[in-house]
């Protein structure tokens, strides 16, 4: 005879669960790992083990080793820079971008579009060909790494 199983799944954005067994441990897991604590130790965890060697293990230590850039220009380019090659994000948003400014208590720029605008202009930034999340993306370019590894 076979058991009946309970099966749960989530997705929002990048962050997908899926739990599969007898019904307490199927809602016991999903707790387990929706839980912020939980999500923020893993966060950090893959953070950590994937920083390409030179880089700081923080988003602030790594403002520290590029001269804490004062222009919001040059800061969301090494947000951006850092979402690439620490975060492994293909693409970025203006919510990734924000949530930078949040993380490293940075005031935000009252237009974090037009901060990202002027560095599409500059060749910094290019346009993505999809959105992410239902905004519209952007990648850094060959010029934005070149510019962001060469600060300090």
């Amino acid at each position: 005879m076979s058991e009946i199983t309970y099966k749960i799944k989530f997705r929002k954005g990048d962050f997908e669960v899926e739990v599969q067994g007898d019904k307490k441990w199927a809602e016991e897991k999903f707790k387990e790992l929706t839980s912020e604590d939980f999500q923020t130790t893993i966060t950090q965890k893959v953070v950590t083990e994937g920083i390409p060697e030179g880089i700081p293990e923080t988003l602030v230590e790594f403002l520290d080793q590029k001269g804490n850039p004062q222009k919001h220009t040059e800061l969301v380019a090494v947000f951006a820079y850092w979402l690439f090659k620490v975060e492994k994000m293909e693409t970025f948003n203006v919510r990734d971008i924000v949530n930078c400014y949040d993380r490293t208590r940075r005031p935000k720029p009252s237009n974090p579009n037009q901060i990202i605008n002027t560095n599409v202009r500059s060749h910094i930034f290019a346009e993505a060909g999809e959105k992410k999340e239902g905004y519209k993306a952007w990648v850094l370019t060959r010029i934005g790494e070149e510019i962001v590894e060469k600060m300090k």
